[in-house]
């Protein structure tokens, strides 16, 4: 009977086992941002590998976050409260993608991650833990194409395979592991508020995700940048409308219109569970259908980094 190893002592290509990862969609640095929002909408994906100009290394990652602050920019320039938007008339539209890239050393498509696909992983799980959301996984033998491991892939294995984290009893609860911060300030978005304006403090935040709550506090909808998948023009252009409107103006809202939630005495398991099977990003923690919390896949892996 064979052993599972520590998570951490993973290879890349333990952790993918038998699954093939989808193939590399990646891009030249002289195609547009128009070219480059179709494409992701294209393949359904939310980050787009930006080639080098001499090379076909990739140097940079641009996510769905980033091109749409770009055009969000471009679009409104620097009106608080934009009354209309018309991003197809827009001609920064049609530069190129490097256009979309800024000298914000923060951003993580400044800090493409790359992978050894026969090293472990233990490097791989702290940069999760800090702000790194995928990484590039090279297989330096070349006998394996380059793919991107992303958190999600982690949390997929730790719940399959829980005997991968030794010492971890999944069963205590989100409080136990301390995933409810005392005094911790969540950052929300109201219902009357224009999905422009929640974008925009999601940016200033550095946040991936936020809650939407209604008049009374109470928690009904969410935002992030996983729910721009397959983001057109026409729903762009919606940015003005209320949040939950703008929602209902995507392809595939999803999760949105209905947030995930758990409470403090939640089992951890059955938060990775909720991950899991919903292919979501984050758990909000609720008391009275208040939002007092999130746990974020960062959060997750901290936990299970020194395993």
């Amino acid at each position: 009977m064979s052993v599972t190893k520590p998570l951490s002592s993973l290879t890349p290509l333990e952790l993918k086992g038998g699954r093939t990862p989808p193939s590399l969609v990646v891009a030249k640095p002289t195609i547009t941002v128009r070219q480059a929002l179709k494409t992701m909408a294209t393949h359904n994906i939310t980050s787009l590998p930006i080639q080098s100009h001499d090379s076909d290394a990739i140097v940079n990652i641009v996510n769905l976050i980033d091109i749409l602050s770009y055009i969000i920019k471009e679009a409104v320039a620097d009106e608080k409260h934009p009354s209309k938007l018309d991003s197809e008339r827009v001609k920064s539209l049609d530069n190129v993608v490097e256009s979309v890239m800024t000298l914000d050393t923060e951003k993580e498509s400044y800090r493409i991650f790359k992978t050894d696909a026969r090293d472990v992983l233990r490097g791989t799980i702290k940069a999760f833990t800090q702000g790194i959301h995928r990484s590039l996984v090279i297989d330096y033998t070349n006998e394996i194409p380059p793919y991107i491991l992303t958190q999600t892939d982690v949390i997929r294995y730790v719940y399959a395979h829980p005997e991968s984290l030794p010492g971890i009893d999944l069963d205590k609860t989100v409080r136990d592991f301390g995933l409810v911060r005392e005094g911790r300030e969540v950052v929300v978005g109201k219902s009357e508020e224009t999905a422009l304006n929640v974008y925009r403090r999601m940016e200033e935040k550095g946040l991936m995700g936020i809650a939407i709550t209604d008049s009374n506090d109470k928690l009904i909808a969410n935002l992030s940048a996983a729910d721009l998948h397959g983001l057109t023009y026409s729903s762009i252009d919606c940015l003005i409308l209320p949040v939950c409107e703008f929602l209902q103006t995507l392809p595939n809202p999803g999760s949105a219109l209905t947030p995930f939630t758990a409470s403090p005495d939640t089992p951890l398991r059955s938060v990775l569970q909720t991950i899991v099977e919903q292919h979501i990003h984050r758990v909000w923690i609720v008391e009275s259908e208040r939002v007092i919390d999130v746990v974020t896949l960062s959060d997750l892996i901290r936990i299970f980094v020194d395993v």
